[in-house]
Order: structure tokens, then C-alpha cells, then sequence
């Protein structure tokens, strides 16, 4: 029995250190994973604010939707481009006025043509439009002699911002869920801060990489808000009119009618008094026997009596 015991114990050392050590690679690998869950997280939100500033000088003046950069208005492209420029560090600082007709900034279309592949690539051959794209509608010049824009300094207030609210990965490229924001519906609250309104619409952008990594806009499409963010729009048409209810009184269940004359009075039951005040029962009269003597043979005694008289 003793030798049995002893082995016993010699197999129990090895097992319980292999429990040990399998319940600490478990630990370990929750913590990793928990560690990995996080930063997934947080890499997602910073993803996103990232790609939010990308989107800004895309997004303001609301481009319409293409599936591809070959079916894009250009003159909207560019005016992102120029925005994207002003709205930079540098912005419109380092750059001279006109002096000629057309007063405003001047900006060599170098720089513009930086800002435009830095956000749709090289797809569009941009160095050899400029002169072929009519930018009026934006206030903007082109001057081929200085090769630059002139840019005008009156400030414009933008349409849309932008929201992420997915990021997809295919392959090379990202498929961005967005949310147009319109600047109007930004309501101020009563401790001063600003919260910002449901979406006016949203837009599937597709980015797509090129080289050195960088990505860039490669498609605008409209899309639903359900398919968005998994939530249903609000209810345009009016709701139903809700069926009427019967109410019942809360103490009886049935409710009883006055009585009323042919005049349509109510009938009062107030109870009979003689001239002290006290009430005249209305108890049923009885003969001798105990029994009731109806209306009929009270008339009958009372004709009776007459008659002896």
C-alpha cells in the first residue's frame, strides 16, 4: 500500500506543474488578446479622425457621386484640391495678391496639382488640364502666363462634414461608410458645448492605395443609412391614428340610469318624514297571522268600513 501511495505522489507532481504552466499560457494569451482587442479599437478611432481630416476639403462643397475618377466632374475635384491647400498648416499665408484685373491669391497650379494627388491620385493627368477647366463657378482664374490660380479671399461656408462610421477592408483598398453632416444643423447645448445632428445623407468612399502607401479617393456612392450604421431613418410618413377605447369606470363595472317621469325629471328616492322629522318606513303590513295584506284587501276593508258607517 505504502509503495502504491508513493507512486501516486510522484504522478501528481509532474501533472500539477503541467497545469501550472498551461494555466499561465492561458492568462497570457488573454491578456494578449485583450491587449490586441484595445489597440484595435483605439487604431479604428484614430483610423477614423484621420481619415475625417482626409475628407474635409472632399466632402464641404459635396461633389456628386461617381463610381469611377473617369466619370468625376474635374472642376470639383480641383476645388477640393484648392481647399485642401488653404485649409493646410501653410495655407493662403506664403502666397502674393494679384495686381492685375482679377484680384485674389495667387497660387502656382504646382502646388494645387500636390494637394490634388495627395487626395485622388494620379488617375486623372490634372498637370495637363488646367487650362481646359472652367472653375467660374468657384470665383477661381486660371492664368496661363504665371501658370497659377488666382484664388479669391472671401470666405465660403462649407455644405457637409464628413463622419466615419466603417472602415472595410478589400484588398488594397478601404470602403468608408460616411456621414454628411450639414455646418447648418450644428445645435449649440446649454453648457456651451456643441453636439453634432443626425447625418443629411450618406456616402460609401472608396480609397485606394497608391505608391509610397498613401490612399486616395477613388469613388463616391450614395448609399442608405441602414446599411450604414444598422439603423432604420426616421418615419417620414404619419403614424396611424390610434383605435378608440372603451373605458371602464374604475369602481363598478356597470353603470346605472336615473330614473325619470314622462317629463323626463329625475325620479328622487329621497325618504319620507312625518312633521318630527323622523322617517316613515315603508314596512309591509301584516293581519294577525303575520301575513302581508296587499294593496287590494287594504282597499277592500277600507270600502268595508265605509259601509258600516
Amino acid at each position: 500500500m505504502a509503495a502504491r501511495k508513493r507512486k501516486k505522489n510522484k504522478l501528481a507532481f509532474p501533472v500539477g506543474v503541467i497545469a501550472i504552466i498551461l494555466a499561465i499560457i492561458g492568462l497570457v494569451t488573454v491578456v494578449d488578446f485583450s491587449i490586441d482587442t484595445v489597440k484595435n479599437l483605439t487604431d479604428k478611432t484614430a483610423d477614423k479622425k484621420e481619415y475625417e481630416e482626409m475628407l474635409k476639403p472632399v466632402v464641404m462643397f459635396d461633389p456628386d457621386p461617381f463610381d469611377d475618377l473617369t466619370q468625376a466632374d474635374v472642376s470639383q475635384l480641383l476645388n477640393s484640391a484648392v481647399w485642401a491647400l488653404l485649409m493646410s498648416e501653410d495655407g493662403a499665408d506664403k502666397y502674393p495678391y494679384s495686381e492685375g484685373e482679377n484680384f485674389g491669391i495667387v497660387v502656382p497650379q504646382a502646388d494645387i496639382e500636390k494637394y490634388f494627388v495627395s487626395l485622388f491620385g494620379t488617375e486623372i493627368d490634372i498637370a495637363a488640364m488646367h487650362s481646359s477647366i472652367d472653375m467660374s463657378d468657384y470665383d477661381i482664374t486660371y492664368d496661363a502666363a504665371l501658370k497659377s490660380y488666382i484664388l479669391p479671399i472671401t470666405g465660403v461656408e462649407s455644405a457637409y462634414t464628413p463622419k466615419v462610421y466603417t472602415i472595410e477592408e478589400q484588398g488594397s483598398s478601404l470602403i468608408l461608410s460616411v456621414g454628411y453632416i450639414g455646418n447648418s444643423a450644428w445645435v449649440q447645448v446649454a453648457d456651451g458645448e456643441y453636439t453634432a445632428p443626425e447625418p443629411d445623407k450618406y456616402m460609401k468612399i472608396t480609397l485606394r492605395e497608391r505608391s509610397g502607401g498613401m490612399m486616395y479617393v477613388s469613388s463616391i456612392q450614395s448609399t442608405d443609412g441602414q446599411e450604414v450604421i444598422g439603423t432604420t431613418k426616421r418615419r417620414e410618413e404619419p403614424l396611424p391614428e390610434p383605435e378608440p377605447t372603451t373605458l371602464i369606470p374604475a369602481e363598478t363595472e356597470t353603470s346605472t340610469v336615473p330614473a325619470t317621469d314622462e317629463n323626463g325629471e329625475i325620479i328622487t328616492t329621497e325618504p319620507l318624514t312625518d312633521e318630527n322629522g323622523e322617517i316613515i318606513t315603508t314596512e309591509p303590513l301584516t293581519d294577525e297571522n303575520g301575513e302581508i295584506i296587499t294593496e287590494e284587501e287594504t282597499s277592500e276593508e277600507e270600502s268595508e268600513t265605509e259601509e258600516e258607517y
